[in-house]
């Protein structure tokens, strides 16, 4: 619903010089209803992708329930005649997390797969050249789940940390960085053997986590982003390179 319609001069929305409060309780109500009712939505679609399914039928739902399933309005869901289909999990599970819904339901319906498919758009989106599942094989190998590369020598490195919320705990994350950062520099001496790009970049680690609150934004020199926050992040990389407590790590190359 849009704007609340200003009053006309000498009228007002109740024709009397001021607004109606039994109109203005139904627009603010109709809003409210508005709400609850995609909120609604977002948690049944989100334990449906918990199960593996994609779609949750109308007919199934009592009347109620599907009164407000034709109300909802989502990202990332599409509706038809008989059923409500989930078509971009990530955008469904970043609006539901601004509609309140707890992020332990929003961890329970996504994947690895789903986080490392997110964090590969926002890359490309940004104008990145964008790399999935990097592995060096062999004693001491490793994976990389998304790396990003552009145009002016910078370049992302992120580790998708997909874990209930509850568990996402600082020690926890500390050792995750510890060991992204020396993946990175790993990344870096085996950069020629991979076949990447022979110029010289300067490379950012970065945590991606789903918790929005409650943990620190740098842990161990090493960015700790949540999902929602990443475009933004990635908008702002020159100051992420240029802050003296990120770690940056330099690939060989000419440039």
């Amino acid at each position: 619903m849009g704007r609340l319609p200003s009053p006309t001069p000498g009228r007002g929305w109740g024709g009397e010089g001021r607004p109606n409060p039994h109109q203005l309780h139904l627009v603010i109500l109709g809003r409210s209803v508005s709400a609850m009712s995609s909120a609604f939505v977002a948690r049944l679609l989100l334990e449906a992708l918990a199960r593996g399914e994609r779609c949750v039928k109308l007919q199934s739902m009592p009347l109620i329930e599907r009164s407000l399933a034709m109300r909802s309005v989502l990202d990332g869901v599409v509706r038809d005649d008989d059923k409500i289909c989930v078509e971009e999990p990530m955008r469904l599970a970043l609006h539901a997390l601004r509609m309140g819904v707890p992020e332990k339901t929003v961890a329970a319906a996504l994947d690895w797969r789903m986080f490392e498919e997110y964090a590969a758009w926002a890359l490309e989106e940004a104008g990145f050249h964008v790399w999935r599942g990097l592995r060096v094989h062999g004693p001491g190998g490793f994976q990389v789940d998304a790396l990003g590369l552009d145009g002016y020598g910078r370049g992302v490195v992120v580790e998708c940390k997909h874990w209930n919320p509850r568990v996402s705990s600082p020690s926890r994350l500390r050792e995750a960085a510890r060991r992204h950062l020396e993946r990175v520099r790993r990344l870096a001496r085996y950069w020629h053997r991979l076949d990447l790009p022979r110029r010289r970049y300067r490379l950012v680690p970065l945590l991606l986590v789903l918790r929005e609150t409650g943990l620190p934004r740098i842990i161990e020199r090493v960015p700790v982003v949540p999902v929602s926050k990443l475009r933004g992040l990635i908008e702002e990389l020159d100051y992420v390179i240029d802050d003296p407590s990120v770690a940056v790590v330099e690939t060989p190359g000419e440039g």
